[in-house]
């Protein structure tokens, strides 16, 4: 989806706000009802003077749900909207019955595709064979960027293997990333389930998912008793701390993954924590 398009869904004056940046420092919109509409960039929040009503954020999510709001209830309950080409809307507000009725906050994700940020992490990762790796960080460092990168790069040549692409949230895949690719995408399917049928009809040779929660992780451990390796991501802020959480702990002890990456944002670039799991642990 074209920068210029996400504007078009915006209010006008937020609009002509939003104008006034580079496109290529904005990696968030927030707009709240009755709060001042703030932009995210990789190094700073830029606190703006436009103050939305909650009417302008209930009709810029018509704009963006088509005037079919109820065709959206699915996504809606697990708290996004998605738009095409791997852009997200996260909402907040009033729920009702696990919905929301009324929209307080609304923050529309900037998508990027950084070609070749993962190529270091490609080569690392044929070179460890059958082996599947994690890719840990706190929101917003850019773990969707490098699986997007890196599964783009995997599936395209030199190295061609068939990729399954599981985008639960639609925000994974995006056209302009897959140009040369031999990927098999499953949009908006969630991941244990795209797993599954993955492994079952499709062959691959990777599996590649974004934003492993605890709740899925059991099933995803079900799900990888074929042997596919997988290339996922999760939110932790240290290794140390990822393990705490029963779930991943009993991945590990799985040897699902082989390899752990901490991933932070330095400037435009990336730097990569990378941990080997040898047996009897990680190193």
């Amino acid at each position: 989806m074209a920068f210029s398009d996400i504007l078009r869904l915006l209010p006008s004056r937020a609009s002509c706000e939003v104008k006034k940046y580079r496109e290529d420092v904005i990696c968030e919109i927030r707009l709240r009802a009755g709060r001042p509409m703030t932009l995210t960039t990789p190094a700073s929040n830029l606190l703006t003077e436009v103050v939305l009503s909650a009417e302008e954020l209930a009709e810029t999510v018509e704009r963006i749900c088509g005037g079919s709001l109820h065709a959206f209830e699915g996504t809606l309950k697990e708290g996004y909207l998605p738009l095409p080409d791997g852009c997200r809307v996260g909402v907040c507000g009033s729920f009702s019955r696990g919905t929301p009725n009324r929209f307080s906050s609304l923050n529309i994700r900037i998508p990027r595709s950084v070609k070749g940020v993962g190529l270091s992490l490609c080569r690392r990762l044929i070179s460890a064979g059958k082996c599947g790796l994690l890719v840990y960080s706190p929101p917003g460092e850019g773990k969707t960027t490098l699986l997007r990168d890196m599964a783009a790069t995997l599936s395209s040549p030199p190295y061609l293997l068939r990729v399954a692409l599981i985008d639960s949230r639609c925000e994974l895949f995006r056209e302009d990333s897959f140009q040369s690719s031999i990927a098999d995408v499953y949009s908006g399917c969630p991941k244990p389930l795209g797993i599954e049928l993955a492994t079952r009809t499709m062959s691959p040779q990777l599996l590649v998912c974004d934003e492993l929660g605890a709740e899925e992780a059991e099933q995803v451990l079900a799900a990888q008793n074929a042997g596919v390796p997988l290339l996922a991501s999760a939110h932790a802020s240290s290794y140390e701390g990822l393990m705490r959480r029963p779930a991943f702990r009993k991945l590990d002890e799985a040897g699902v993954f082989g390899l752990y990456v901490g991933l932070r944002r330095e400037g435009r670039g990336y730097c990569f924590d990378i941990r080997e799991r040898k047996e009897g642990g990680v190193c």
